[in-house]
């Protein structure tokens, strides 16, 4: 018997188990919200005390407009970590930034510091001002959120 007629099988199986695998590697991450599912978060949880919208964007950016009832928590400030492990590890948080890196990585230290209910809001302000949701402009309430303030 020749190695021809094995191969094709194997090869097919081999293939079957590469897709399985990167579809698995692929799948969505559920906490990384669309712009008008996370607006639906946003009012199904308002008013609730165990609900946060924390901005990882820099004061200037903050300014030029950000998401009702937002909180501002500087990702590049010194503090940032040690602010963002202060909170409530049960609370509901949802985090953005200006297009998705920040809040993507904030996600990522969310998962090490053992948070559980944290969503990202899938490219940032510029996707939510693309889907013409609300902006709110002011100075930011710093104070809302526990920790060390610079």
């Amino acid at each position: 018997m020749s190695a021809g007629p094995m191969r094709a099988p194997l090869a097919a199986a081999l293939w079957l188990w590469a897709a399985l695998v990167l579809a698995g590697c692929l799948a969505a991450d559920e906490r990384v919200l669309e712009p008008r599912a996370a607006h639906e978060l946003i009012e199904k949880n308002r008013g609730r005390p165990d609900f946060l919208i924390v901005d990882v964007r820099t004061p200037g950016e903050f300014q030029r407009g950000f998401i009702e009832g937002a909180v501002l928590m500087d990702y590049y400030a010194p503090e940032f970590r040690e602010r963002f492990a202060a909170l409530d590890r049960s609370a509901t948080i949802l985090v953005y930034c200006h297009s998705g890196s920040r809040s993507s990585n904030v996600l990522q230290l969310a998962d090490k510091l053992g948070f559980s209910r944290v969503f990202d809001l899938r490219g940032g302000i510029v996707a939510w001002v693309g889907e013409q949701l609300p902006l709110a402009t002011g100075a930011a309430d710093r104070d809302i959120v526990p920790g060390p303030r610079s």
